[in-house]
C-alpha cells in the first residue's frame, strides 16, 4: 500500500488530527475509556518486530533499504490501526544531499499536549552483513509494540503520544556539524517553526535497549524532571538495578529537543559487548539478532510503558 506523505513544513500538531480530536472529545466527555486497560508489554512481540525490520539491512538513510524499512514501519502502524504518516524531506552529509523519510504515527489524548516517543531506524553506512538488531531494531521494535498494545487498549491518554522513527540518525563522519541526526533535527525545526514545541510536554528517546547484558547509563544530558520520572517508573516495576546515571553527554536524538527546550531524556545501554563492559559489538556485524534477548526489550518496554502510564495517563507510579 502507497504511503502517504506530509511535506517538511506541514507537521502541525494542531491540525494533523482535527477530527479525531473532536470524535475523542465526545468520547471523553462519555468517559468510555474507564472501561479499557492497557495490558502488558510483550517483550515476544518486540523481538518479532525487530527480527521482520532486520530484513530490510543494511538500512542506511537514502538508500533502498531505508526506504523499504520506513514503508514496512508504516505498514505495521496502520495494522494496529495507528493514524501515521511518512514525512520526506531531504538534508545535506558529508557525502552529499540525501532524501530521508520520518515515519510519525500519532494516538491523540484528552489535552492539547503531546509526549515524544522517538527511535531511530536507519543503519551505520560502510559495515557489510550489518544487521543493526540492537542499534537500531532494538527500540524500533519496542515502540512498535507499544503503539499495538495502547492502540488495542482503546483507552485515551491524558496527553497524546507521538511515536517518531526518525531516518538518518547514524552519522557518517563522526558528527561532525550538520552530520547525523538528521531526522529529529528536522522534526525539531518543524515543531519549532509552527510552535508547537510549547505543547510538548517530553521527549523519551530509546536507543541500543536490547543488549543480553542490559545496563542503561543515563546520560548527563537528559532533563532532571524526565530522570527522576524513569528512575520512579523503573522502581515500580523492579527493575530498578537496571539503571544509572553518568556524567557522559551522548549527541544523540534527544539533543535537537533539548536545543529547543523540549524535557528529554535518552534511555541507552552504550556498553554493547562480548562481555559486561566492553562495547565491541557497537557498529560491526556482531549487532545481530542472536546478541540481543527478548528478556532486555522486556525490561526496557515495560519501564518505558511505565513511564507513560505516569506522565500521559496519569497514573502515578507507587
Amino acid at each position: 500500500m502507497p504511503g502517504r506523505f506530509i511535506t517538511p513544513k506541514t507537521l502541525r500538531i494542531t491540525g494533523l488530527l482535527p477530527a479525531i480530536l473532536c470524535v475523542l472529545a465526545v468520547m471523553s466527555g462519555c468517559n468510555t475509556e474507564n472501561s479499557h486497560e492497557l495490558g502488558a508489554f510483550d517483550g515476544q512481540q518486540a523481538f518479532a518486530e525487530v527480527e521482520a525490520l532486520v530484513q530490510f539491512s543494511p538500512r542506511d538513510a537514502g538508500t533502498s533499504e531505508g526506504w523499504k524499512a520506513a514503508k514496512h514501519i508504516f505498514q505495521r502502524l496502520e495494522t494496529f490501526g495507528v493514524e501515521v504518516d511518512m514525512d520526506t524531506f531531504t538534508d545535506m552529509t558529508p557525502d552529499g544531499e540525501k532524501t530521508m523519510i520520518n515515519v510519525v504515527a500519532t494516538i491523540p489524548g484528552k489535552t492539547k499536549e503531546w509526549i515524544i516517543l522517538g527511535s531511530h531506524f536507519d543503519t551505520m553506512p560502510g559495515i557489510d552483513g550489518f544487521q543493526g538488531a540492537n542499534d537500531s531494531g532494538s527500540s524500533t521494535g519496542i515502540l512498535l509494540e507499544l503503539a499495538r498494545m495502547i492502540s488495542d487498549s482503546k483507552m485515551v491518554p491524558e496527553i497524546g503520544i507521538l511515536f517518531a522513527f526518525f531516518d538518518g540518525e547514524e552519522g557518517i563522519a563522526e558528527y561532525i556539524p550538520g552530520d547525523g541526526l538528521h531526522g529529529s533535527r528536522h522534526m525539531a525545526k518543524q515543531l519549532l517553526e509552527t510552535g508547537d514545541h510549547k505543547k510538548i510536554r517530553a521527549m523519551i528517546l530509546l536507543d541500543m535497549v536490547g543488549d543480553k547484558d542490559l545496563k542503561f547509563t543515563i546520560p548527563y544530558n537528559s532533563s532532571r524532571d524526565l530522570v527522576q520520572e524513569t528512575l520512579n517508573a523503573a522502581h515500580a516495576v523492579g527493575y530498578r538495578d537496571h539503571f544509572t546515571l553518568s556524567r557522559v553527554i551522548i549527541t544523540d536524538d534527544h539533543v535537537p529537543f533539548l536545543d529547543i527546550g523540549i524535557p528529554a531524556i535518552d534511555l541507552i545501554d552504550f556498553k554493547f559487548g562480548s562481555e559486561p563492559g566492553l562495547n565491541d559489538h557497537w557498529h560491526t556485524e556482531a549487532d545481530n539478532l542472536q546478541n540481543i534477548s527478548e528478556e532486555s526489550l522486556q525490561i526496557t518496554g515495560e519501564v518505558t510503558l511505565q513511564i507513560l502510564k505516569q506522565i500521559a495517563f496519569n497514573q502515578n507510579a507507587d
